[in-house]
């Protein structure tokens, strides 16, 4: 009964617009889950993998994605506005607060608990420089022989999507999908969320690159209060696909990041975001056009 009420839901979603607005807000399997108990369908992780493979959606509703335009070279490797300067941005900056949640569900003593300062450290190191190989093998070794996912210990940081369960999150997944909504108008075609990530104090993302995502990324960063010392603050690196140059961006309140991540070995896009400050930070990812620029009437 649970993968017919899957799928059943599956159906009802794919003929609504407004489902499918929230799908595409959404990044992972709890969200779909909670999502159906919502509308009364009573399914699981298991149900929802099984109803997913034999589910053949008719077209779905709502804007399509846009064609990708032929690849170029890229130029810039990031770019970076304030918020309120992008066209069509203003319901976004009005959504903000219902987007910046620190759920209940989080025991921030045992987060902190977690931090590990040769960890933040690394992020010092460039990520194909040999000391940082060195580091990364022993990690590896270290994790495995106890078992663990090496890759986790790269996140110290809160996936909001992977709290469902938290009094605040009904609220938080209807700002979801009207940011989605909101986008999709300022860009004319179809936007999705790629992640929703909330960076307490003394957290980070050690180096990794999404290459198995390649594509533009807009990241919508915002923090609780602004910095005093605009030399101490969050900061998110690259490592220069040319130059080999690391490259440190120091961060203020509500800026909007795009990057490209790559699959050729020699661009891939290596990034890593660090807060050692007593700040709270958010950061809303979403996979945006590659014609980004053009559909917003900014200068390429």
């Amino acid at each position: 009964m649970s993968i017919e009420s899957c799928t059943d839901f599956l159906r009802t979603a794919y003929a609504s617009e407004e489902l499918m607005r929230t799908l595409r807000a959404m990044t992972g399997p709890k969200e779909i889950i909670a999502l159906g108990r919502r509308h009364g369908y009573d399914f699981h992780l298991g149900d929802l993998a099984t109803a997913s493979m034999s589910f053949a959606p008719e077209s779905a509703p709502g804007p399509r994605p846009a064609a990708s335009p032929p690849p170029s070279e890229s130029v810039f490797y990031h770019h970076e506005y304030d918020i309120a300067d992008l066209p069509g941005f203003g319901d976004i900056i009005d959504l903000l607060p219902r987007l910046k949640v620190q759920p209940d569900t989080v025991d921030l003593a045992r987060f902190a608990d977690r931090y590990r300062e040769e960890d933040r450290a690394s992020t010092d190191l460039s990520p194909v420089s040999q000391e940082f190989r060195r580091w990364q093998n022993r990690v590896e070794r270290e994790e495995s022989a106890r078992g663990a996912d090496p890759q986790q210990r790269g996140f110290h940081l809160v996936n909001l999507d992977e709290h469902v369960d938290h009094s605040g999150y009904d609220s938080y997944l209807d700002a979801k999908s009207a940011a989605v909504g909101a986008l999709e108008r300022a860009f004319g075609t179809e936007v999705r969320f790629s992640g929703s990530m909330w960076y307490p104090p003394s957290s980070y993302r050690l180096w990794h690159t999404n290459e198995t995502q390649p594509g533009w990324r807009m990241y919508l960063i915002d923090f609780d209060a602004p910095f005093t010392d605009p030399e101490h603050t969050t900061f998110f690196r690259y490592l220069h696909p040319r130059t080999g140059e690391l490259v440190t961006l120091r961060e203020r309140p509500r800026i909007a990041r795009f990057f490209k991540i790559e699959q050729d070995p020699d661009r891939l896009f290596w990034h890593c975001i660090v807060n050692p400050t007593q700040r709270h930070r958010w950061s809303f990812g979403f996979v945006v056009p590659d014609d980004w620029r053009e559909r917003l009437g900014l200068p390429a």
